[in-house]
């Protein structure tokens, strides 16, 4: 969800509950260590009794091979929880969390997302299901390329549909109803499981989903410049506009030394790529702001980031001060600069379950892009010409053993259909100031949709998956009636 800052932290995801800090966007490697998790869950010291841990210890590391060629996982298995809190028991619902690019936990399963309340509504029981190379679900001994191939949305799918049909059978429940949910990547699953596994699920809830597969993602940046203007107006537009100016001036002068002490970078800037690490994880900072906008207390927001930017008419000086802030509420002590660091982290093969920069850079070298560049004019980082798609597929070349490659782009979404994917019982919810609602489902292409029971949720006003989290009294009206919309479709889909 990095230049590829872009494409490892941009992608992001679910976003952590109230209390926790989102996981910061770019391609430092301090960013990239701190990416355990696309929802920032492995965070949090929340317990959670209500929840049992299990492992899927039948699954396949290549769903399609020959039967007689089929393996099981390496290790424990794969990774799942349950919370059977309010489940009525044998034909009552099944409400399933796909996990996407990150560790998943039990705490997906608790009073923080609003499905725990769809769950108490229809006695339905609650799973949380780990995709395959992140956390501790690794069906390989490790994560070379070689084993990476077997790191796919395909594969993820018809793992979901060999677990899914293992809980039914360990709980002696075939006849109870399925519903999947997902946000960002794994609300693409969750739409893309309903269109392929029509018959192992009943209706998906699809949050934030960029189900256009697109090489170079410059749109993204103009959500954000939309997102400042909805907020705070053209003032702080053109602050943010007039800072990146000026970091450029210094860069085409070749004043690499003041970018390093105003930034307090961790090492010198020695090579246009370690220049690219830098303004990655710069643009990454306000990026991060408005994708997880008001979706985590005691965490600047657009509001807040605006004021800083025209506290004075320095706006140089107030854009070093704003990155001085987020150094602060990110836990570092500098800024990172180097592009060796980066693809020393990003080519390491080894096992962990802390590392999700790897499988996820992968997962869009090979299959969906998401290169969120600042090529777009009509943005205010426009001058920073440096964050091209050059650097995502240098990235590409860097960790993956040479890889020349664009994503197959242009066959995900023949695959799956992009925005015209033909499921039926399919919400597809968006927030008008998400970024990654521009390659998703919205208001405005939702007549494209095939199927009449597929509807567009497009909430103004909101960022990232904001759908998915409990209801608050600080809700905006609109979030509130988008749950209600959400919440009287899953009732259809499960009478």
């Amino acid at each position: 969800m990095n230049s590829l800052s872009k494409i490892v932290l941009f992608t992001a995801v679910v976003g952590s509950a109230a209390n926790e800090v989102p996981p910061p966007i770019g391609f430092g490697v301090q960013r990239l260590k701190n990416f355990n998790s696309k929802s920032g869950l492995l965070k949090t010291t929340t317990t959670c009794p209500e929840v049992d841990q299990y492992w899927y210890k039948d699954a396949v590391v290549d769903n399609f091979a020959p039967v007689e060629h089929q393996q099981k996982w390496a290790g424990e298995g794969q990774r799942y929880w349950i919370n059977r809190q309010f489940w009525g028991g044998v034909g009552f619902p099944v409400l399933v969390f796909i996990g996407g690019e990150g560790a998943e936990s039990c705490n997906r399963l608790t009073s923080r997302m609003y499905a725990y309340n769809l769950a108490q509504e229809h006695r339905a029981m609650l799973v949380d299901v780990e995709h395959r190379f992140y956390g501790e679900s690794y069906p390989t001994a490790d994560m070379s390329t070689s084993n990476l191939k077997y790191l796919s949305a395909d594969q993820a799918l018809a793992d979901l549909a060999r677990i899914i049909g293992h809980i039914k059978s360990d709980f002696k429940t075939k006849d109870s109803k399925v519903i999947t949910i997902g946000g960002s990547y794994p609300g693409n699953l969750a739409g893309w499981f309903r269109l392929k596994y029509p018959s192992v699920t009943h209706g998906s809830i699809a949050s934030s989903a960029p189900v256009i597969a697109q090489t170079n993602f410059p749109e993204y940046m103009d959500v954000v410049g939309q997102a400042l203007i909805h907020f705070s107006g053209q003032k702080c537009f053109d602050a943010f506009e007039s800072a990146a100016e000026k970091v450029a001036s210094y860069i085409n002068a070749g004043d690499y030394t003041r970018l390093e002490t105003d930034f307090k970078t961790c090492s010198k800037i020695s090579s246009t790529n370690d220049l690219k690490v830098l303004l990655g994880d710069l643009m990454g900072n306000v990026q991060g702001t408005i994708q997880y906008n008001n979706e985590h207390n005691g965490v600047m927001n657009a509001t807040d980031i605006c004021a800083t930017m025209t506290a004075s008419t320095d706006y140089y000086a107030n854009f070093v001060s704003l990155q001085a802030l987020y150094r602060t509420a990110n836990g570092q002590e500098c800024e990172d600069a180097s592009w060796a660091d980066t693809v020393a982290y990003l080519s390491n093969p080894t096992k962990d379950s802390t590392n999700a920069g790897r499988p996820w850079t992968y997962q869009t070298c090979n299959e969906f892009g998401y290169y969120q560049t600042a090529d777009s004019q009509t943005q205010p980082f426009r001058s920073w010409k440096w964050l091209d798609l050059q650097f995502s597929r240098d990235i590409c070349y860097a960790a993956f053993n040479g890889w020349t490659s664009d994503p197959q782009v242009e066959w995900i979404n023949q695959n799956y259909g992009d925005i015209h994917i033909a499921g039926t019982n399919i919400a597809f919810p968006s927030g008008t100031i998400d970024p990654w609602h521009a390659l998703g489902v919205q208001n405005s292409t939702a007549a494209l949709l095939p199927q009449p029971t597929e509807q567009s949720v497009f909430i103004e006003g909101t960022a990232h998956c904001a759908d998915l989290y409990a209801p608050a009294n600080s809700d905006p009206e609109s979030l509130k009636y988008a749950r209600e919309v959400i919440r009287s479709l899953v009732s259809k889909w499960l009478a």
